[in-house]
């Protein structure tokens, strides 16, 4: 570090030389894996400064806001690793659990970006199947839709690696 430069220390815990404001990435991981998520953010870490928040939005199955679809404990688990491999790719990162009826996790996922004051959304690219797709409900949609704040909604390369294996071998 130069005497030019200047540290600053951010609400979460990291520390930035040099930059007075590093790009705020909210990634919204849902219940599963999302490897391929954190390695589109490693490559951003790579061409910049970011600080990095990860969110995870518990499911209530019910309207009244029942029992979620996972404990407590298995979503801290998910947002803790997700953490600690970005933190070990020496990405600052902190994390999230939040509680949403399942209609409204993409109103809680844009509340927590807006709050956190977020410069981009990162969420997985998968397609919602079924009724859900259709209406135009799934939380991406609702995301891509509502939301003020870039959105990108990232897709594993395994996913589209196959797809373009099958259409080889039809071509």
């Amino acid at each position: 570090m130069t005497s030019g430069d200047v540290e600053r220390a951010w609400p979460d815990g990291f520390e930035v030389a040099g930059h007075s404001s590093p790009m705020r990435i909210l990634v919204g991981l849902d219940n599963q894996e999302e490897a391929h998520l954190l390695s589109y953010v490693r490559l951003l870490g790579r061409t910049g400064e970011v600080i990095v928040r990860v969110l995870h939005v518990i499911e209530s199955i019910t309207v009244m806001g029942g029992p979620g679809i996972e404990t407590e404990e298995e979503a801290g688990s998910l947002v803790e690793a997700a953490v600690f491999s970005l933190r070990m790719a020496g990405i600052g990162a902190s994390g999230a659990v939040r509680h949403g009826r399942v209609n409204r996790i993409a109103a809680v996922i844009l509340d927590d970006a807006t709050t956190w004051r977020a410069d981009t959304i990162v969420v997985s690219g998968r397609r919602t199947q079924g009724l859900r797709r259709l209406t135009g409900r799934g939380v991406r949609e609702q995301l891509v839709r509502r939301s003020t704040i870039p959105t990108a909604l990232v897709s594993s390369p395994a996913r589209g690696l196959g797809k373009m294996a099958r259409d080889c071998k039809k071509g």
